[in-house]
């Protein structure tokens, strides 16, 4: 899921650089904001889909997928910041509603993949056909995804020590200054590609924590009440 979430710059990184050049202050703040509510909304219909693919196509339990569903409106529903005006959440949607579109595309292909992936791997047998396999899967499958996530927040941060230190040894002194500036701009760049990923990890590993606990929660009340 690297590549769909964050991998080499990552949506929100994108969009995190064209909200600070284009806008910045307040203002930028505030689109941002929109941005993370639009964001939000494409995970969970990703998921949702996701879930409609795996229960018509790949044989997953009704009940659960509808559970699955549920939760994850209630959860990003409650993650959701209400505050931002509508004339703001609009003038996002309409600079990044495309970019948003795909992203939501190739969440919902990654997520149904790395499902169908942890489900191949548990093998057959009464236990990982159930609703518990079913759950184990779908929560390595976002495991995945924050592991990836945080490996690459390592990559970045290994890059701006290497970026910091880094001194022209150029004898010109403008070929020196030219160069010294390409590097303080790469510097720049990345961390601010940091600073975005480790939103995006927040943000997923809030939807993605709450979410199993939840499913978690529901599977055993149900289980009881059998």
């Amino acid at each position: 899921m690297n590549s769909v979430v964050g991998g080499g710059g990552g949506l929100l990184s994108s969009i995190g650089s064209v909200i600070g050049g284009a806008f910045g202050g307040p203002l930028g703040a505030m689109i941002g904001q929109a941005v993370g509510n639009l964001v939000q909304s494409a995970i969970g219909d990703a998921i949702k889909d996701g879930i409609n693919q795996l229960q018509q196509q790949h044989g997953m339990p009704k009940f659960l997928g509808d559970l699955i569903k549920d939760r994850a409106d209630n959860v990003l529903g409650g993650l959701r910041n209400n505050a931002v005006p509508a004339d703001m959440q609009s003038l996002a949607q309409q600079q990044f509603g495309g970019a948003i579109a795909k992203f939501k595309a190739d969440f919902q292909q990654d997520f149904v993949q790395s499902v169908l992936g942890n489900r191949k791997a548990q093998g057959s047998g009464e236990e990982s056909d159930g609703a518990g396999g079913w759950l184990q899967a779908i929560a390595k499958a976002m495991g995945q995804a924050l592991g990836d996530k945080a490996k690459h927040l390592v990559e970045l941060s290994a890059k701006m020590t290497d970026l910091q230190q880094a001194k022209s040894t150029a004898t010109d002194p403008k070929v020196k200054q030219e160069e010294d500036g390409k590097n303080a701009q790469e510097f720049n760049k990345t961390m601010t590609e940091f600073q975005a990923t480790g939103q995006e990890y927040s943000m997923l590993n809030s939807v993605f924590s709450t979410a199993i606990k939840s499913l978690g929660e529901a599977l055993s009340s149900m289980a009881r009440k059998q």
